[in-house]
C-alpha cells in the first residue's frame, strides 16, 4: 500500500498509510490474542444489538443490503451469503467441446501445475484451484480449448437448450461468455446473434469467437429494447432468446468489491424498468412456441421472480417452465437466477 501510494503521486501519505495500517495490524493481533487463535475478523469489537446492523458491520455490508438479506432468508444463510461476498471468488473454465474434451484439458492442466477437478451437474465445465498464473498461459488457451466462465454461469445455456440450426439471440451479448457458449451447445450449426448497446465490448465477443474458432456468432450494436423497430425482420424470427438483463449484480459482490458501496436501493427500481423494458420487446422476436430465458446475476427477488410473476400475468399465453435461484455461500459460485419461458402457439 505504501509503494502504490508513491506511485499514484502521494508520496506525502506514503507514512500516513503506513501508520494506519501497522496501528490495524498491532490491534488484530491484540484482538485475536485476548479472543483465541481461531476468532473470527470481529473479535473484540463491541457490536450492535440489532441483527441487521451486527451483520453489516461484521461483513462490510450496507445497512439496507443487510436488512433485505434478513428479510429474504433465514439468518444462517444471510450469513453464509455475507461471508461468501468477502472471499476470492472461484476460478471455473468451461471446455469448448468443438476443439478438446474435458478429460483431455483435466490430464493437461495439472502436467502444467495447475490444480485443476471436475465440476459436478456440468459436463464442460473444470474449477480451478491454488496457483494458476496468467491465464493466457495455460494449457489450450489459444487453441481456444476453454473460456472462463462461473459454474453458475455455465447453467443459464442448458436451460434455453438451443439445438443445432436454431436462430438464437443473446440479447445483452457483452463480453460474450455465454454467446460463446449458445455457439458450441448448438455445434456451431445455427446463427447466434449477439447484440449489445456497446460496440467496443461487442469486439471482445468477436475475439473470444475467433478464439474458440466458432463461426456462428453475428454481432450488432444496437438497443435491444428497440429491436423490432430497427430490425423487423427479426419479429417472430427466433427459436430461442437469452437475455442476461442489465442488474443489481447482487450475486457477484465477491468479484466487485466496491459494488455494494456504489449501488443505491433507488438504482434497483430503475433496473426493474430496464428489464421490463427488455423483455416486453423481446417477446415479439420469438417464433410461436419457442423458449426464452431471463437471468440475471442478482438475488433481488424485484429483479426475480417478482418480475417474471408481472410478466407472465400481463401475457397469460405465456408458460412459466421452469426457474432457479442460486444464492452465494463460502466455496460456492456466484448468485445467479433463471426462469425459463416459452411462447404461445
Amino acid at each position: 500500500t505504501v509503494e502504490l501510494a508513491k506511485r499514484a503521486g502521494l508520496g506525502r501519505l506514503a507514512p500516513v498509510a503506513n501508520g494506519l495500517l501497522r496501528q490495524a495490524q498491532r490491534r488484530r493481533e491484540g484482538l485475536a490474542a485476548s479472543a483465541g487463535s481461531s476468532s473470527p475478523p470481529w473479535a473484540g469489537l463491541e457490536l450492535p444489538a440489532d441483527p441487521a446492523a451486527s451483520l453489516g458491520l461484521r461483513h462490510s455490508l450496507p445497512d439496507w443490503l443487510a436488512r433485505l438479506l434478513l428479510q429474504w432468508r433465514p439468518a444462517d444463510q444471510a450469513e453464509a451469503f455475507a461471508m461468501a461476498c468477502n472471499q476470492a471468488p472461484a476460478l471455473d473454465l468451461r471446455v469448448n467441446p468443438l476443439r478438446t474434451s474435458r478429460a483431455a484439458l483435466l490430464e493437461a492442466l495439472p502436467a502444467a501445475g495447475v490444480e485443476a477437478t471436475p465440476l459436478p451437474d456440468l459436463p464442460q465445465g473444470i474449477a480451478l484451484s491454488g496457483r494458476v498464473g496468467e491465464l493466457r498461459r495455460l494449457p489450450g488457451y489459444a487453441e481456444g480449448h476453454w473460456s472462463v466462465q462461473d459454474r453458475t454461469a455455465q447453467r443459464v445455456v442448458p436451460l434455453l437448450d438451443p439445438r443445432p440450426g436454431d436462430w438464437v439471440l443473446d440479447a445483452c451479448a457483452a463480453p460474450g461468455g455465454k454467446s460463446t457458449h449458445l455457439a458450441e451447445w448448438i455445434g456451431d450449426s445455427g446463427v447466434v446473434w449477439a447484440v449489445d448497446r456497446s460496440a467496443a465490448r461487442l469486439q471482445r465477443v468477436e475475439r473470444n469467437a475467433a478464439r474458440l474458432g466458432l463461426g456462428s456468432i453475428q454481432t450488432l450494436a444496437a438497443d435491444a429494447t428497440r429491436l423490432a423497430e430497427l430490425q423487423p425482420g427479426w419479429r417472430g424470427r427466433f427459436d430461442r432468446i437469452l437475455l442476461d438483463a442489465p442488474c443489481s449484480g447482487l450475486g457477484t459482490l465477491a468479484r466487485h468489491a466496491d459494488a455494494r458501496w456504489r449501488l443505491q436501493p433507488s438504482a434497483i427500481d430503475e433496473l426493474v424498468v430496464l428489464q421490463r423494458q427488455l423483455l416486453d420487446a423481446l417477446m415479439a422476436l420469438l417464433k410461436p412456441g419457442g423458449s426464452l430465458v431471463y437471468a440475471t446475476c442478482t438475488v433481488h427477488p424485484a429483479e426475480n421472480g417478482e418480475l417474471v410473476d408481472a410478466v407472465q400475468a400481463a401475457n397469460p399465453g405465456w408458460t412459466l417452465i421452469s426457474r432457479w435461484q442460486v444464492w452465494p455461500s463460502p466455496g460456492s459460485g456466484d448468485g445467479f437466477f433463471a426462469a425459463l419461458l416459452r411462447a404461445p402457439g
